[in-house]
């Protein structure tokens, strides 16, 4: 094979994995909706922090074990929480 064609097949396995990535935080902002509803009715605050520094924890825990940079990770991290925090927000504000 040669390399040319290695790349091109490398760049399809990115792309595959990348569109996963993609299909995961659809499904994660779902569950973020469904909690965002829960929080709503019953007058929960959208933001836990205790709940965010767990999810932190196990985020630089799994960074460590598999090698990944900390500080990338922690900043995607804060990208889905921030998301899931918007979501959330934009439903309990529909129920006004």
């Amino acid at each position: 094979m040669s390399e040319k064609t290695e790349i091109e097949e490398i760049r399809k396995q990115l792309e595959k994995v990348t569109l996963e990535i993609f299909n995961l935080c659809e499904k994660r902002l779902q569950l973020s909706k469904k909690i965002g509803e829960l929080k709503a009715n019953a007058g929960m605050p959208i933001e836990n922090a205790q709940v965010e520094q767990s999810l932190k924890n196990k985020v630089l825990e799994k960074c460590r074990k598999q090698g990944l940079d900390e500080n990338f990770s922690l900043n995607l991290l804060q990208l889905l929480l921030e998301e899931s925090k918007r979501v959330q927000r934009d439903i309990i504000k529909s129920r006004r």
